[in-house]
């Protein structure tokens, strides 16, 4: 059969289509006489992120039957009726785009059905990323080169792990890999589990999604639950309805979560969706330590190969064992389109050459864009004052054990709570979220400690502890001094602007002090602040802290002296 038309069905006429016993049984069939189809184009995933993403996406259903009544073609797209935008389903949360055909029907099917969507919807490109083969981007080069303006096709490298005993029996022979995992023994019940029912995954969901929030935000400047709230919705979903083919395997450490995987099931194959560990944990390295079970899982489970999917991260590579080739695809409705869109890509790449010439790295962008979104004229103006003229004086103070006697512990103060860091909505244009994140995420990961006080749901106050510090580094002053052992530093003070007279500060000094000084190897607190600093001052003041020296930086016209004045001699 040479397919020539095709039928699209849109909207709630589709879900009809979508909902129809028979019609599943069809699709389904097609799925696996189709050699490029994946997770990401069958029932279960499909059906669910049309339902979880309705009020944004209505379904469109482009298919094609031969004269039995079999399903030979069916393309599974979504429409977004204010913007106009035709993607695939699943979006962004589908790892792979492609269309269901016979081996025989994909170019006709394709040719057939682009210009059926043409004539019935209105939008500049569709998107392919990515194709699971090379092969396909070729196939649609073919079938709509000459019916559109154009197909742009790029290659990405794919690092792949290929499962095999040897290799899982090597990786747990080593020594240091030994000895993470004895570490984390010794820490308390360890066990690794894959989840089979959805009573599991509620008990650890929420928990999990705030540790993957939490890194990609510093990481990647994006929270992807936090600022998508259909998502939980659809994997959660997604999972009660074919746990079988979704893949969630779980590392707890005394029933808690401290690593995950998220996957999707096609075959033999499994595809990386989320690697999530705990920050609290990463001396342990748990996200290489869970990899290295889903391995030894997957094997036993007749599984040969974990899809880690393109996009370049290096924890990836680190992985992989082999690579292969996956496809990106533009299909331009017009020329015109294509056009535009070329000048807007190389205006792009000149400025990203622009920023390199500058010193400024391409992933450091979106940060520094952020930042200038949010830069107020006044802030501008304390820059310049800053450049011109600016005197600095770091007071610094040290408490004993005796300070903790009149303190107690603080129900409002949690310690490295995530969802507290998570919270934080910036008080100042000089600090975007991306940019907190990343920093508590590098503290947290050394094994420093925050204290955090949220008030309805918003971070009102953060402070940090540094344990068994040998050295104090006073960012201000550009200056650091030697400390005795068993010192501990409280620094890095955060108050939202709008919770500033409840006096969190002092409140927050004194449970960490409460805290600090359980410890028995702890002896002595350090804390400093600016001399202009009065009411920070006036706390440590009044909490007794003893003064110890002060560290001073002046700066003229840029140009910088910096000195210390003589330091107490430490008992």
């Amino acid at each position: 059969m040479s397919v020539t038309q095709v039928d699209i069905v849109a909207g709630k006429a589709a879900y009809s289509v979508l909902d129809n016993h028979q019609f599943i049984v069809l699709w389904q069939t097609l799925h696996k006489a189709c050699p490029h189809a994946t997770a990401f184009q069958a029932p279960n995933f499909v059906r669910k992120w049309y339902e979880a993403y309705r009020t944004q996406w209505q379904p469109v259903v482009v298919q094609a039957q031969n004269s039995d009544g079999d399903l030979v073609g069916l393309w599974l797209l979504a429409h977004n009726q204010i913007t106009g935008v035709i993607t695939h389903a699943g979006a962004h949360q589908a790892e792979y785009h492609s269309w269901l055909a016979l081996p025989s029907e994909d170019v006709s099917f394709l040719s057939s059905a682009w210009a059926a969507l043409t004539r019935r919807f209105t939008f500049e490109t569709l998107r392919f990323k990515y194709l699971p083969a090379t092969v396909l981007g070729s196939m649609l080069q073919t079938a709509l080169g000459a019916k559109s303006g154009g197909v742009v096709v790029s290659k990405h490298k794919r690092p792949i792990l290929n499962i095999g005993p040897d290799d899982i029996k090597a990786s747990f022979a080593k020594k240091s890999n030994k000895s993470r995992f004895n570490r984390l023994k010794r820490l308390g019940k360890l066990e690794f589990r894959r989840l089979t029912n959805s009573v599991e995954l509620e008990r650890v969901l929420d928990e999990l999604i705030v540790h993957y929030d939490f890194r990609q935000g510093a990481a990647n400047q994006s929270i992807p639950f936090q600022e998508d709230p259909e998502k939980r919705k659809f994997h959660s979903s997604l999972f009660s309805s074919a746990p079988n083919n979704v893949y969630v395997t779980v590392t707890y450490l005394n029933d808690h979560p401290i690593a995950a995987f998220w996957g999707a099931v096609s075959g033999q194959t499994v595809h990386l969706g989320m690697l999530i560990y705990s920050p609290l944990f990463a001396r342990h390295s748990p996200g290489k330590l869970h990899i290295m079970q889903l391995s030894e899982h997957l094997l036993k489970d007749g599984k040969n190969v974990l899809d880690l999917t393109p996009g370049g991260d290096l924890w990836k590579e680190r992985f992989s064992n082999a690579h292969d080739e996956v496809a990106e695809a533009i299909v331009y409705r017009s020329k015109w389109t294509r056009i535009q869109a070329g000048t807007h890509d190389r205006l792009f790449q000149w400025g990203k050459w622009c920023a390199s010439k500058v010193g400024i790295a391409p992933a450091n962008v979106r940060s520094i864009l952020a930042i200038l979104s949010n830069i107020q004229p006044s802030t501008v103006t304390r820059k310049i004052k800053n450049w011109i003229s600016i005197d600095y004086e770091s007071r610094i103070y040290r408490g004993g054990e005796t300070l903790a006697g009149s303190h107690h512990f603080d129900r409002r103060v949690r310690c490295n709570s995530l969802s507290d860091l998570l919270s934080f909505d910036p008080g100042e244009s000089w600090q975007p979220r991306d940019e907190f994140l990343h920093n508590a995420l590098e503290r947290l990961e050394r094994g420093e400690l925050a204290y955090t006080i949220s008030i309805d749901g918003r971070l009102a106050h953060c402070s940090w502890v540094a344990k068994n510090q040998a050295n104090f580094y006073m960012p201000e002053v550009k200056q650091s001094m030697p400390l005795p052992s068993g010192s501990t530093i409280f620094y890095g003070f955060y108050s939202h602007p709008d919770f500033s007279d409840q006096d969190l500060y002092r409140a927050t000094i004194g449970h960490i002090l409460f805290e600090s000084f359980t410890d028995e190897e702890t002896k002595y607190a350090y804390i400093s602040v600016l001399a202009d600093n009065l009411s920070s001052r006036h706390v440590i003041e009044t909490e007794d802290f003893e003064y110890q020296g002060s560290f001073f930086l002046v700066r003229r016209f840029g140009a910088e002296r910096k000195w210390a004045s003589s330091l107490l001699t430490h008992s």
